[in-house]
């Protein structure tokens, strides 16, 4: 079941955008819920109070606020960093007040069915990928474990160990890095010969170094910038195709 969200003022443009979900989900035989906002602020009182979206459809031309304040609610106020949201506008120069945000699509109206299908299949792959999990054995921790790849900030190897770095903890076992970077989702990147992160947590990013969401402050070292640079600028085209 995936949970969807529509938060558009234009009552016609959420019903169209609601039926299309519905033909999406029917001819993919996957289940859905859609829920309808018409303003920002029904919205953010809902996420106050519930977590369930699991894709959120915003429309950034609101008239008594605006997308961009809502995303940044989403992201800084709540930490939500599951949600996908995907803004909808008329208009198409909002590219680098996005980025902070992190949505996962930018489209443009009139929304059409190809659009909606297209976009929605990214939305199930990646949360698919995101939802895989990794696996690794550990003497200390008594045998196989098992952790979630989307709750994964970064690894990084120290002293021929490779530690795994979530919000509030880390965990330890052998290993090889470059082994690990040919089975993570694609949100994953190498950094450094000794960083992998998961793009998804990175706070604020220069040539040089990343900053991760728990503070964390990571080297890009030289034979890596240019691919970090591609794939965060691909991050951004895949947002605004």
């Amino acid at each position: 079941m995936f949970y969807i969200g529509i938060c558009d003022d234009e009552k016609g443009t959420c019903g169209e955008l609601e039926n299309m979900l519905y033909a999406f989900s029917k001819k993919q035989s996957i289940n859905i819920e859609v829920s309808i906002w018409y303003t920002g602020e029904s919205l953010c009182t809902f996420l106050k109070k519930e977590t369930t979206l699991d894709i959120l459809f915003l429309d950034i031309e609101l008239i008594s606020t605006d997308g961009i304040k809502i995303g940044s609610f989403i992201r800084e106020e709540l930490e939500n960093l599951e949600t996908l949201i995907i803004y909808i506008s008329s208009k198409s120069n909002y590219a680098m007040s996005l980025f902070r945000i992190q949505p996962f699509d930018f489209l443009i109206k009139p929304l059409n069915q190809k659009m909606i299908d297209d976009v929605m299949n990214r939305c199930v792959r990646i949360y698919e990928k995101k939802n895989q999990f990794f696996e690794y054995y550990s003497k200390a921790q008594g045998g196989y474990s098992k952790v979630c790849f989307k709750d994964i900030l970064y690894f990084y190897s120290q002293n021929k160990k490779i530690n795994i770095v979530f919000s509030n903890e880390e965990m330890q076992f052998n290993g090889k890095l470059k082994e690990i970077a040919n089975i993570v989702p694609h949100n994953f990147c190498m950094i450094h010969q000794s960083y992998l992160v998961n793009l998804d947590f990175v706070a604020k990013c220069s040539y040089e170094w990343m900053k991760m969401q728990n503070g964390a402050l990571l080297s890009i070292s030289l034979p890596y910038r240019k691919t970090v640079k591609n794939q965060m600028i691909q991050r951004e085209w895949e947002k605004l195709k």
